[in-house]
C-alpha cells in the first residue's frame, strides 16, 4: 500500500509522540509490572514523511551539574549518571503494513546512531497499533518474544500518546 492510498497507516504514524508508559510485564500476568527507566520515564519520538525517525528517552529528575560539582560542565560521574538515565537513537524507518502472520503492521527501525554504541546497526522490529482512547491518540509498540529482565522473561510495551501540532512562532 502506497503511502498516498486512504487506506495506509503511515500518515498516521508520522508526527511527534510523547512517552506515557515504558513497561515489562510477565507474558501471563499484564499486571505485575516493571519499568526498565522508571515509572515516570519521559520522552520524545518522532516520524518524519520521508521516513527518518528520532527517539529520545530519559528518567527524570536529575539534577543540574552545577548543583552538585559546582560546575555546568559536570564531572565525569555526572555525565556517567546522564548515561545511565538517557537513550538516544535515530536513523530511517520501515513501516510493513500489510505485517505478521496474524495482521498487525510491523514497524522497523533502523539505528543509524544512538548513544548506546550496542544499538548502532541495529534493526529494532516492533509491532504496533493505534488505540484511540478519551485523552487522545496512543501509538503502541511492542515485541512478538518475551526479553531477559532481572532474570525474568517478559513483554515490553511503550505507549506514547499523539502530540498537538505546534504551529507557534514563539516558545510560551
Amino acid at each position: 500500500m502506497a503511502a498516498s492510498d486512504p487506506g495506509s497507516i503511515r500518515p498516521q504514524l508520522i508526527g511527534a509522540w510523547e512517552l506515557i508508559e515504558y513497561c515489562a510485564y510477565l507474558p501471563h500476568d499484564e499486571s505485575n509490572k516493571v519499568y526498565p527507566m522508571g515509572q515516570d520515564a519521559k520522552g520524545i519520538i518522532m516520524y518524519t514523511p520521508d521516513g527518518y525517525m528520532s527517539a529520545q528517552l530519559q528518567t527524570p529528575g536529575q539534577k543540574p551539574f552545577g548543583e552538585r560539582s559546582g560546575s555546568k560542565q559536570g564531572s565525569d560521574a555526572d555525565w556517567a549518571t546522564v548515561g545511565r538515565n538517557y537513550v538516544a537513537y535515530t536513523g530511517a524507518f520501515y513501516l510493513d503494513e500489510r505485517g505478521d502472520d496474524r495482521g498487525r503492521p510491523i514497524l522497523m527501525h533502523n539505528m543509524r546512531y544512538s548513544n548506546l554504541p550496542y544499538l548502532v546497526g541495529d534493526i529494532q522490529r516492533r509491532i504496533m497499533n493505534f488505540v484511540d482512547e478519551s485523552d487522545g491518540r496512543y501509538l503502541v509498540l511492542s515485541l512478538d518474544d518475551p526479553l531477559k529482565i532481572a532474570g525474568e522473561d517478559r513483554m515490553i510495551r511503550v505507549r506514547w500518546r499523539r502530540l498537538p501540532l505546534n504551529q507557534t512562532s514563539t516558545p510560551p
